[in-house]
C-alpha cells in the first residue's frame, strides 16, 4: 500500500514546489487547452490552500480563547465569635491585566459580597492607581451570626475603572476562617446565582449515531415573579453540529423531559467530543433567561457503554477554556470535513496521482498543533484512522 505524509506548509510527494499540485493531464495540443489546464491547476492550489489553512488554524497559539482573567489575589479571613463578626483582609494582588487592550496598566479596587446575605452585604477596598500588583491590606468587616457561617460565600471581584478583570468565589468553612494569607488565581466572570442539576443519559450505536437523552432536572433558579420557571434544554456537539431544543415545561424549578436526541458522528471522533447542553427560561416578551450549562467530555467515553449521571449546572458561557475547546472541535471537524470533499471530488489531484495504486494512504500532520490525521483510501472507501 502506497503511502504519502502531506504537511501544512504543503510539503509532501506529489507537490513540486510550496503549494504546486502535480496533475496529470496528458498532452497540451492547443493554447485552449492550456489555458484550461491552467485554470484547472489554480483550481486545485487554492483548494489545497484552504486545507492548509485549516491546519494553521489548528495551531494552539490561533484558537486560544482572548482575554482570560489573569493574576492573583493574597486573602486571610478570621471569624470573631465574640462579637459575631466576619473579617477578610485584602493582602494584595499580582499580575493582573486589564481588560482593555490600549491600556497597559490598571486602577484595580477589590468588592467583596456575600452571596448568600439576605440584605446583600457588599464591601468595597480603596483604589490603587497605575498598578498591576497593588498591596492593600485592608480589612473589610461584614456582621454575621455564627449560624449563617454554615453554606455561605463569598465573592472576591477585581475591579478596573468598573470593569470585572477578574474574580473569586470561596465557601466559607472553618478551615479557611483561620487568618492565614493565602493566594487564589483570578477567575472569568460568571453568574453565580446559576443553581441545580441536569439528568443526562448518553449512548452510542453503530456505525455513527450519538444518542443524548435530555431526562430532567432539579434546583433549577426560579427567574419568573413566582420563582418558578418555564425551562428548556438547548443540545448540541462542540463544533459545526445542529442545535437541538426540549419542549418547554410550564412552571417548575424541577422539569421533566424525557427527550433524546441523536447526532451523527465517526466514533473515531467520539473522544474528542464534547456535548453542550444549556438551560434556558422561556421569556415571551423579552429574550429567555439563561438558567445554566453543563458539558459533558466523550474523552473517557467508551462507545459499547453508557453514560446515566447527574452534571451541576454553572455559567460557562464566558469561561475561556470552553470557548477554546468549542473553537478547536470546530476546526477539527471543518478540516475533515474538508478532506472527505476533496477526496469524494478527487480533488487535490496529488491524492490520485498515481492511478496504479488502488490503496493508499496518505498521513497529514501539523507539528505546531501536535495534531495528525491518517486516511486510507481502500477500494475507493475512505477509512480515517
Amino acid at each position: 500500500m502506497a503511502e504519502e505524509v502531506i504537511q501544512p506548509d504543503g510539503t509532501g510527494e506529489g507537490i513540486t514546489n510550496a503549494g504546486e499540485v502535480y496533475i496529470p493531464y496528458g498532452e497540451i495540443e492547443s493554447d485552449t487547452e492550456e489555458k484550461e489546464r491552467k485554470v484547472l491547476e489554480f483550481d486545485e492550489k487554492t483548494k489545497l490552500a484552504s486545507v492548509k489553512h485549516l491546519f494553521s488554524q489548528l495551531d494552539p497559539a490561533v484558537v486560544k480563547a482572548q482575554g482570560e482573567a489573569i493574576g492573583e489575589i493574597g486573602l486571610a479571613l478570621r471569624y470573631r465569635q465574640d462579637k459575631e463578626l466576619l473579617m477578610v483582609r485584602i493582602v494584595a494582588a499580582q499580575g493582573l491585566a486589564s481588560r482593555q487592550v490600549a491600556r497597559l496598566s490598571v486602577d484595580p479596587q477589590v468588592e467583596v459580597l456575600l452571596l448568600d446575605s439576605v440584605d446583600g452585604d457588599m464591601a468595597r477596598t480603596t483604589v490603587k492607581k497605575n498598578s498591576n500588583n497593588p498591596v492593600w491590606n485592608e480589612i473589610l468587616t461584614f456582621k454575621m451570626e455564627e449560624y449563617a457561617l454554615d453554606g455561605a460565600r463569598i465573592l472576591f471581584r477585581v475591579l478596573d475603572d468598573g470593569d470585572v478583570i477578574g474574580e473569586l468565589m470561596i465557601p466559607i468553612d472553618w478551615d479557611v476562617l483561620d487568618g492565614e494569607t493565602e493566594w487564589f488565581d483570578l477567575q472569568d466572570q460568571r453568574d453565580w446565582s446559576i443553581s441545580g442539576a441536569l439528568h443526562v443519559r448518553v449512548r452510542y450505536t453503530n456505525p455513527t449515531t450519538l444518542h443524548v437523552n435530555v431526562a430532567s432536572a432539579e434546583g433549577l433558579c426560579g427567574k419568573d415573579k413566582d420563582k418558578l420557571s418555564d425551562p428548556y434544554v438547548r443540545v448540541t456537539l462542540a463544533g459545526k453540529y445542529p442545535v437541538k431544543t426540549t419542549k418547554v415545561i410550564k412552571n417548575t424549578v424541577n422539569p421533566v423531559w424525557s427527550e433524546t436526541f441523536d447526532f451523527a458522528i465517526p466514533v473515531q471522533l467520539l473522544q474528542t467530543a464534547t456535548i453542550l447542553l444549556a438551560v434556558y427560561n422561556k421569556n415571551v416578551l423579552e429574550s429567555d433567561d439563561f438558567l445554566g450549562e453543563a458539558r459533558i467530555s466523550l474523552a473517557e467515553f467508551k462507545h459499547f457503554h453508557e453514560i446515566d449521571n447527574w452534571f451541576p449546572l454553572a455559567d460557562l458561557k464566558h469561561v475561556a477554556r470552553h470557548r477554546s475547546e468549542w473553537s478547536k472541535g470546530a476546526v477539527e471537524q471543518e478540516l475533515r470535513e474538508a478532506l472527505v470533499a476533496h477526496i469524494a471530488c478527487r480533488s487535490p489531484q496529488v491524492i490520485f496521482n498515481n492511478a496504479n495504486n488502488k490503496d493508499r494512504v496518505i498521513r497529514l500532520s501539523c507539528k505546531k498543533a501536535g495534531q495528525k490525521s491518517k486516511i486510507t483510501i481502500k477500494d475507493g472507501r475512505l477509512i480515517f484512522d
